[in-house]
């Protein structure tokens, strides 16, 4: 059974697909939206799985543990959890995209807004989304899957419990100017995951990030391009240094396979799957 906040739209609705064609006989799709709820539930049952759609604020913590009970008491347990928080706002998905540059875009304006200009509200903000929701997620997501007995895995294989993964960034591990709340917001999420990690081990349960790339997600669509968005350019500059436009199954499948339990020894990671992105001085 899996576990999606964020699982009603974009790229975390691609992982509950994804989890749902793998053959999860339960997915439960976790998010404020409610019309994007309905949506997002209907696309995963279209793969004949059963979906329970919990609109939920994942920045509130009775929110996150009334979830959580909800699709145990449905499903019995949860196997497998993704944390993939989409900013809400249109603000806040330009401030997310401040993290998505390359030479050259400190000089548009919706990128040129360095750490002395940011609004302190605009930090809380993205670190409550980002951060806190995201620590909120893996704590109660945790606590089932420590009471809960071990999966069914191959024989041979080392018990476990569960796994968890976290939608980072590639700001959790580099910045660029103007990028001051997302960036510190998204390094905090890898250090959630790491010391979750450490944390959950000893419970045969393993907890691992991914940076999913730079996908054109609906939620992106309405701002490249746009007049005061991201300038097109930019965006062709990102997809250039990865290498070329990623597909939305590219990352699900990695999302799935993070989780799956022939990956029992990947533990604390931040996996980039971004077609060498990271490491391109391009």
């Amino acid at each position: 059974m899996a576990f999606v906040t964020g699982g009603a739209r974009g790229f975390g609705n691609a992982i509950a697909v994804a989890f749902s064609r793998e053959g999860a006989r339960g997915v439960a799709v976790i998010d404020i939206n409610p019309q994007a709820l309905t949506e997002g539930k209907k696309i995963v049952e279209s793969f004949g799985t059963k979906c329970l759609a919990i609109e939920v604020d994942v920045t509130k913590e009775e929110d996150v543990e009334r979830a959580v009970a909800e699709a145990v008491k449905d499903f019995g347990r949860i196997d497998y959890a993704a944390s993939v928080h989409p900013s809400s706002s249109k603000y806040d998905q330009n401030r997310k995209l401040m993290g998505m540059t390359s030479q050259g875009i400190s000089q548009h304006p919706l990128l040129s807004n360095p750490h002395i200009r940011h609004f302190t509200e605009d930090f809380r903000k993205g670190m409550v989304v980002n951060s806190t929701g995201v620590f909120l997620s893996t704590k109660h997501e945790l606590r089932q899957m420590m009471k809960q007995d071990f999966i069914e895995v191959e024989e041979g294989r080392v018990p476990q419990r569960g796994a968890i993964f976290n939608s980072a960034s590639v700001n959790s591990q580099m910045a660029i100017v103007g990028s001051m709340p997302y960036t510190a917001s998204k390094y905090a999420v890898l250090g959630t995951t790491k010391a979750a990690a450490l944390e959950a081990r000893d419970y045969s349960i393993r907890v691992n990030a991914i940076f999913p790339g730079f996908l054109l997600t609906d939620l992106l669509k309405p701002i490249v391009g746009a007049v005061n968005g991201l300038p097109q350019e930019v965006w062709a500059g990102c997809e250039a240094r990865q290498g070329r436009a990623a597909k939305f199954e590219e990352v699900w499948h990695v999302a799935v396979l993070i989780t799956s339990p022939r990956m029992s020894l990947v533990n604390g990671v931040n996996l980039f799957v971004d077609g060498g992105f990271t490491i391109n001085e391009a």
